[in-house]
């Protein structure tokens, strides 16, 4: 029983959380032309992330759900995306974890 306990104290520093942020029709980091907008065809699905480090509490920085969407849109060139699913995950590590913003969606451009 006591090495049970032990264990659970000890994983009780390794959790995290992931929640859904925001389901989205239409988005983009930057607004994209009208032009863009009528010739745009369909890419693919595609994620993308934004993560920042924290040690002892201190966060180095926030993440940026834009830059989550560069990331999923940069490998094809896509101008937008649609059907956009934002996610925000924290994994902790006793003394440091990461914060970071998920995102998913079918890419245009």
């Amino acid at each position: 029983m006591r090495g049970w306990a032990i264990g659970v104290v000890a994983l009780t520093g390794f959790w995290g959380c992931s929640v859904t942020v925001a389901s989205l029709t239409v988005a983009a980091p930057h607004a994209p032309s009208p032009d863009a907008l009528r010739s745009a065809t369909p890419l693919g699905w595609h994620q993308g992330e934004s993560c920042r480090f924290w040690l002892l509490g201190i966060p180095f920085g926030l993440p940026q759900v834009d830059e989550a969407m560069e990331d999923a849109m940069r490998p094809v060139h896509g101008s937008f995306m649609r059907d956009v699913t934002v996610f925000s995950a924290h994994s902790v590590y006793v003394l440091y974890g990461w914060h970071c913003y998920w995102v998913t969606g079918d890419v245009f451009g």
